[in-house]
């Protein structure tokens, strides 16, 4: 029986063989005769069509990993009577309420998130202080030699820092600001977090 399958398989395999093409035909193809322009018409330039461009700057991709990628932008969101919303503005997120400076004020000084903390408070010019304590950044500072050699901390921005947020009335209505303390905007992900927790206190 075993001789009888042994047979079958080598006479399948020999079998296939004639499917097996071993002829080589483009080794007899000819030589297509050189493309004729005819008169009047420009002959396209062809004598650059594989040369590389050299690069202006040396080590490009080097550079370009270490940009950092585009910020995302402002989350908004409107409250359905339309009496509370968070807008973006050139940037810049601003929280619109129709709320007196009081109660405004009160939900501003009463903000609590993880990693941050208020740091100042003044009533007068309705400005609290936060600032911003980045977790990623402290973990990265306590890795050890060789986890720092395997990951992209040079890549990484500490966002650690002081964030102000500022009221001011705006014809009826009250509009609160977050910024970085110097004035200019801050990532939109610090922003959402702050902004958020504001608009659930004074909704």
């Amino acid at each position: 029986m075993k001789k009888i399958l042994l047979l079958a398989v080598i006479t399948a395999l020999l079998s296939s063989c004639k499917y097996i093409k071993t002829q080589e035909p483009y080794l007899k193809a000819k030589v297509s005769p050189e493309l004729k322009i005819p008169e009047g018409v420009d002959k396209p330039n062809s004598t650059s069509t594989l040369s590389v461009p050299h690069a202006k700057e040396g080590n490009i991709f080097a550079k370009g990993s270490e940009i950092s990628p585009p910020d995302m932008p402002i989350r908004t969101k409107q409250s359905e009577k339309g009496i509370l919303r968070i807008e973006s503005e050139k940037g810049y997120p601003i929280l619109t309420v129709l709320k007196k400076q009081d109660e405004v004020w009160s939900a501003m000084s009463a903000i609590e998130l993880e990693n941050w903390a208020v740091k100042e408070k003044d009533s007068e010019s309705c400005q609290v202080i936060l600032n911003y304590n980045d977790q990623d950044a402290r973990e990265r500072e306590k890795a050890g030699f060789l986890k720092k050699i395997f990951t992209r901390d040079k890549f990484y921005t500490d966002y650690s820092g002081d964030f102000a947020l500022t009221c001011s009335l705006s014809g009826k209505v009250m509009q609160v600001k977050f910024t970085k303390l110097d004035g200019s905007a801050a990532k939109s992900f610090l922003a959402d977090n702050v902004m958020n927790k504001l608009y659930e206190l004074l909704e």
